[in-house]
């Protein structure tokens, strides 16, 4: 599109529009580049997206729920931008080789893994007792034999929609069998985007009996794949929106 970018922790002198792309689930204020003139910062708003922000399908220890429950890292992407900024101990990789034999005797999730269970009353007490750990009702939308995740990538007022099918419930990326494009977004998921102060990125939800439920919020999507595609090219047009009013 010609326009010019620079990377890096500070504004940039003559930048007109800075982007606030930094992979944390809470970004601290002294992170943020301070902007010359009052110049527009996308996602300058979304300084947190843990799950308990959102999270319409939490579970409290004395909920009233007889189906399924997963349990998830409050912090986005299992924890894990989080876990490498801290310092980790020997007894930190005992504890991470001991989840993948038992996560509950390891006192932690498995890597990259959020284990479901078959009820409230099966989670670990000391689950409840770690604020990093969410608890939520197990909701996945089914198409027949196979999974389906919806998502919504947006840019300004850009963006495109998608379902994902696959076998396994998580919908990984090795069980998909197959996928498609739609525009339709639910009006409870754009209002989600609206009370977040989102500019731009990415949100993962399901829909039961006409309800959309949000799984996930990203604010630094990525893309697999060729980028230039009628659908990123029109995503990328978002950017001119911050331009223009300046």
């Amino acid at each position: 599109m010609g326009i010019d970018t620079v990377v890096g922790r500070d504004f940039a002198v003559d930048a007109d529009v800075g982007v606030l792309h930094i992979d944390l689930t809470r970004i601290p204020d002294e992170a943020i580049a301070k902007a010359p003139g009052g110049k527009p910062i996308v996602n300058g708003k979304v300084l947190d997206i843990s799950k308990r922000r959102f999270s319409t399908l939490q579970l409290e220890r004395c909920s009233d729920w007889d189906g399924e429950v997963i349990v998830k890292t409050n912090e986005n992407y299992f924890g894990i931008n989080e876990a490498r900024a801290r310092k980790t101990t020997k007894a930190d990789e005992n504890r991470a080789k001991m989840a993948k034999i038992s996560w509950r005797s390891a006192r932690r999730l498995p890597e990259k893994t959020y284990p479901v269970l078959a009820s409230v009353a099966l989670v670990p007490g000391w689950v409840w007792d770690d604020p990093s750990y969410i608890v939520e009702r197990f909701m996945p939308e089914r198409d027949g034999d196979l999974y389906v995740l919806r998502g919504w990538m947006f840019f300004g007022s850009r963006s495109y929609g998608w379902k994902l099918f696959a076998t396994d419930p998580m919908v990984k990326a090795g069980s998909m069998v197959r996928h498609e494009f739609t525009f339709e977004v639910p009006d409870e998921i754009r209002a989600e985007r609206v009370r977040s102060g989102f500019d731009f990125g990415k949100f993962d939800y399901v829909v039961h009996n006409d309800r959309a439920y949000l799984f996930d919020t990203n604010r630094t999507p990525t893309f697999v794949g060729e980028s230039r595609t009628p659908r990123l090219e029109n995503l990328a047009k978002g950017i001119e929106e911050f331009l223009s009013c300046l």
